[in-house]
């Protein structure tokens, strides 16, 4: 988006989606994916737009792309929930922080 700064502010967040959805699914070569449709794979993320930089966006579409939602508060993979309240579900985040910096202290020893 901010190339529409330097070369066409044409392009608007309606492409930008498209091209993140159904243009990413075709450029993977997969037509299961890409679109909510029946017959069509359940990958999904929701986000909130309750955050002080969102404030005033209007259109939420426009916010979420033009503003740049970066934690989702709930993803689906596969009809399958993954992430619920921004925190992966079914999953030990203590240990996952804990074998993370297990795995970064080895890897800055290593250096």
């Amino acid at each position: 988006m901010i190339n529409r700064l330097t070369y066409d502010a044409t392009v608007s967040h309606f492409d930008v989606f498209r091209w993140a959805t159904e243009g990413s699914a075709r450029c993977l070569g997969r037509t299961g994916i890409g679109k909510i449709e029946v017959g069509r794979q359940a990958d999904m993320s929701f986000y909130t737009l309750d955050e002080l930089r969102f404030s005033g966006g209007g259109d939420p579409l426009a916010t979420l792309v033009l503003c740049g939602a970066h934690s989702a508060d709930r993803v689906m993979i596969a009809g399958d929930w993954k992430v619920e309240d921004a925190v992966p579900v079914r999953m030990d985040i203590e240990r996952l922080r804990f074998e993370h910096g297990e795995a970064a202290k080895r890897f800055l020893e290593g250096l």
